[in-house]
């Protein structure tokens, strides 16, 4: 998998991402990848982002991991979410004019507070089909913009984790409408230290399943 360096306008502001791109026959669709929370160290080369990358491309899907504004190389100061999510419609539509194909699936990952930022994009916006959130912390943000969707939707969090408790995880997500799926990876705590490696087969597992209808889809 290569990725090339890219630099994305956003509201002003140049966002730094890494695109890689697959090739036509193995194409599936496009995943963008949304990275914790940035005054906490969360940058796009989080070992949870570059595990969900690599799962992402092994399914055929051109990945775009990006740094929110005021990391790494992206210029701009810490949005407070708002100008977060603006770099996120910023990024979706970048990636979306690289693919090939214009009728292909957008996928959306988030990890943390990239879960929180990134799914009100999803939601919104009609080319993506589904969406992944590691270990969303409902201890701190709230997630009632989930309520009503009905877009694919993969939730994973592991046992010990304090920001995602497991009692509250699953209290909220059987108030969620399908499609959904949740997986809870026993031992892993927020930040999945020794845990990276199980996110890839059901992050693997959600895009077979998408790639699979738009497969069906394709002329």
């Amino acid at each position: 998998m290569k990725e090339e360096k890219v630099f994305i306008p956003s509201t002003g502001i140049q966002l730094e991402g890494l695109l890689s791109m697959q090739e036509a026959s193995s194409f599936r669709g496009g995943v963008i990848l949304c990275h914790p929370h940035p005054q906490y160290g969360g940058d796009m080369d989080h070992p949870v982002i570059t595990t969900a990358v690599e799962a992402a491309s092994q399914e055929g899907f051109s990945t775009l991991r990006f740094n929110f504004r005021g990391v790494g190389e992206s210029e701009g100061s810490y949005g407070e979410g708002i100008g977060e999510r603006e770099d996120g419609k910023a990024v979706a539509d970048y990636l979306y004019s690289r693919l090939k194909n214009n009728h292909s699936p957008l996928i959306l990952v988030g990890y943390s507070f990239g879960a929180w930022a990134g799914f009100p994009i999803a939601i919104e916006d009609e080319r993506f089909e589904g969406m992944v959130a590691v270990a969303p912390p409902l201890e701190i943000y709230d997630f009632g913009f989930l309520k009503g969707c009905k877009k694919k939707k993969l939730f994973i969090a592991g046992n010990r984790d304090f920001f995602c408790p497991p009692s509250r995880l699953e209290k909220w997500y059987q108030q969620l409408e399908e499609p959904k799926s949740l997986v809870v990876i026993p031992g892993a705590d927020h930040f999945f230290l020794f845990h990276t490696r199980y996110l890839s087969q059901p992050i693997r597992e959600f895009l077979k399943e998408i790639s699979s209808e738009y497969l069906v889809r394709s002329p």
